[in-house]
């Protein structure tokens, strides 16, 4: 692994840096550009509320950055991030999983727009960014991602005709979808077990994540509503 060089913490991801010990020093320092122009277009159209931007880092990377300290995407894997909003979480991912594809949904012009720009800024060739509402969707995914973009059985509602079966038997192609405890009720009434479900409180000791959970939804159940 390539030598970390501690930069001025005023532009680094500190926490970024302590839990993903493992980055290269290219993938921080794209993560950084990253949050850079994230933040030049926030100043442009509200991709997350202004009020939060001084707790990017916590609320919206390390967030984000949590599934890919609990998954491991297979090399080749068609990943699809669902109402994306300003790339979140698929920026952030597609910059550690560079053997997968990427394709970035919204249904909002601007913020297509804005996403679009980020992933030509940063040079990510593993990025499509894909001007659609979920329900018009044709094509089939290995993991559909999603961050707390609608209840959970609409959710499930616009995407699971477009989950491809498969994947090993400790990590099967589904819904990867982050969420508070309301998770709990909103399976019940799909009828839904889901894979995995991950404490990120455990990930990240932090007040801030707190009944914040990573739901692991096999795509075989989600095919079966």
């Amino acid at each position: 692994m390539q030598e970390i060089v501690i930069m001025d913490s005023a532009n680094d991801l500190p926490l970024v840096r302590t839990h993903f010990p493992e980055l290269s020093q290219e993938q921080m320092e794209t993560l950084i550009r990253w949050r850079d122009r994230f933040l030049e277009w926030n100043q442009k159209i509200n991709l997350v509320s202004r009020k939060d931007t001084e707790n990017f880092e916590e609320h919206h990377v390390l967030h984000s950055l949590a599934i890919a300290k609990l998954i491991r995407f297979p090399a080749r894997a068609r990943i699809l991030d669902v109402g994306t909003g300003g790339g979140l979480p698929g920026l952030p991912l597609a910059i550690l999983f560079p053997e997968c594809k990427f394709f970035l949904l919204d249904s909002i012009a601007k913020k297509v727009t804005a996403v679009r720009d980020m992933a030509g800024y940063l040079q990510l060739k593993n990025v499509e960014v894909v001007h659609k509402r979920a329900e018009e969707l044709e094509s089939k995914w290995d993991f559909v991602l999603g961050r707390a973009v609608s209840e959970l059985p609409k959710f499930l509602g616009w995407i699971g005709k477009n989950l491809r079966r498969g994947g090993a038997a400790d990590l099967p192609n589904g819904v990867l979808y982050l969420k508070g405890s309301l998770y709990k009720e909103e399976l019940e009434r799909c009828g839904i077990q889901p894979h995995a479900v991950h404490d990120l409180e455990q990930l990240y000791p932090r007040e801030y994540f707190k009944e914040k959970y990573l739901v692991h939804l096999d795509a075989r159940s989600v095919s079966r509503m």
